[in-house]
């Protein structure tokens, strides 16, 4: 089984977005509101190997959110050694369990046996306390086996 820990940032907007943490590679989820809908929620979740800025300007799926538009940009920290099969991994994973509205790609078969990590900081690098409604459903903690799922939240303390 392999582990796999994120530390994600945000919330980013379109109107900030250019100032988002330029470390390369990794995974963003876009959160808001369709058409019809009353409440926010993550809507896509995707990888890139560019920049995000470079990646979200030109994305296709952000156009079907329509309010409330943010989005969480997560760099891979463990294992240090990142690569596209990691990164595609990590986004199996949270797609599969999550099932996000806008992605209809790998959610047929199962992923592989893995563990995923959320760390979760604002954007100005400190450690969120307490989870935010948006995210409140995707478990700091998510641990598929084969058969069973496993998930739970991790308490943040402070000094």
């Amino acid at each position: 089984m392999k582990t796999i820990i994120l530390n994600w940032y945000g919330p980013y907007s379109d109107e900030n977005i250019n100032d988002e943490k330029e470390f390369g590679s990794g995974i963003y989820i876009i959160t808001g509101k369709q058409k019809y809908e009353r409440e926010a929620v993550i809507q896509y979740c995707g990888i890139t190997e560019r920049t995000f800025k470079q990646r979200l300007s030109e994305h296709h799926k952000k156009e079907s959110i329509l309010k409330d538009r943010k989005y969480w940009l997560a760099e891979i920290i463990y294992p240090k050694k990142t690569n596209r099969s990691l990164l595609e991994l990590a986004e199996k994973i949270i797609i599969y369990f999550w099932q996000p509205a806008l992605n209809e790609k790998k959610i047929i078969s199962q992923p592989d046996p893995t563990t995923i990590i959320n760390q979760w900081f604002n954007l100005s690098d400190e450690a969120r306390v307490n989870q935010l409604k948006i995210y409140k459903d995707l478990s700091d903690v998510i641990s598929w086996d084969g058969e069973y799922w496993r998930t739970g939240n991790l308490k943040v303390w402070q000094e």
